[in-house]
């Protein structure tokens, strides 16, 4: 069960990671890279709070 509630963050993080691709595509690198960084910090808590959060 836990695997099927990081679907939906899995899936905004590979929205968030298409849009950094294409700022980074259009010459934006400092904007793509923060992008990426974002995706990544959001990703790992979304792992975190499910995987080794307190159950409530």
């Amino acid at each position: 069960m836990k695997w099927l509630a990081l679907l939906p963050p899995l899936a905004v993080a590979y929205y968030t990671y298409t849009y950094g691709r294409w700022a980074l595509e259009k010459g934006n690198k400092r904007g793509g890279i923060g992008v990426f960084i974002l995706a990544a910090f959001v990703l790992s808590l979304s792992v975190y709070g499910i995987f080794f959060g307190h159950p409530y």
